[in-house]
């Protein structure tokens, strides 16, 4: 008799941890559920505050889930030799005050001279770049590292280009840009990305032209 009282009180305490642990789990995911929505919304407010820098008309953004899992798996170099090295970590489309799409924020990481360097550029629907930001680069004081100054990241700004050149004899065409002084390998770097973004968009967004599902 003691022994069915003790299996007895076994499974009922069994089954009592059992619907304690199916109730925590069904809180917490009403929980999350409700959560969600505003925790998402909060990200991405502070995502549009830093990436206003490079696209200052852009109102809202959404992430276009679509074009950056395409990004993830193509290889960049297939579209041209020089974006090797070069990866598209995400797409955002860009809105305007009344829910218009307007373009997309891309962001991109290479190889710089010591490390990689991530930048964020902004690309109208008209085919102008926005503007270009370093989010993060570890070159050389004095030299790399002054891709993050305004003298160069903002020759990228304002321009309707396909594609930058680098020139190291002065800038005369609006889709040249020019040479950090010692630091030709970063100056390459960063405009080997910026086109790489470029190049991707024009050939998979379909707002641009491309064949985004293909």
């Amino acid at each position: 008799m003691k022994n069915n009282e003790k299996k007895s009180t076994i499974f009922h305490d069994t089954m009592a941890l059992f619907l304690i642990s199916l109730v925590s789990i069904l809180a917490l995911s009403y929980v999350y559920e409700i959560t969600k929505g505003p925790i998402e919304q909060q990200a991405m407010a502070k995502k549009l505050e830093a990436y206003q820098v490079v696209y200052q008309n852009a109102a809202s953004l959404k992430e276009d889930t679509e074009l950056t899992e395409k990004a993830l798996e193509t290889d960049l170099a297939s579209l041209d030799a020089t974006y090797s090295g070069c990866a598209i970590d995400e797409i955002n489309q860009a809105y305007d005050a009344n829910d218009t799409l307007i373009g997309y924020i891309v962001k991109v990481n290479t190889k710089g001279y010591k490390d990689v360097i991530t930048l964020v550029l902004g690309y109208s629907l008209d085919g102008t770049v926005q503007g270009m930001e370093i989010v993060s680069i570890n070159d050389t004081a004095g030299l790399g590292n002054n891709a993050a100054e305004p003298d160069f990241k903002n020759q990228f700004a304002n321009k309707t280009v396909d594609q930058f050149e680098v020139t190291k004899t002065g800038a005369t065409e609006e889709n040249q840009i020019n040479a950090i002084s010692g630091a030709t390998i970063t100056t390459n770097a960063v405009v080997h990305a910026v086109n790489a973004g470029l190049g991707f968009l024009s050939e998979y967004s379909a707002e641009l032209g491309g064949s985004a599902n293909e």
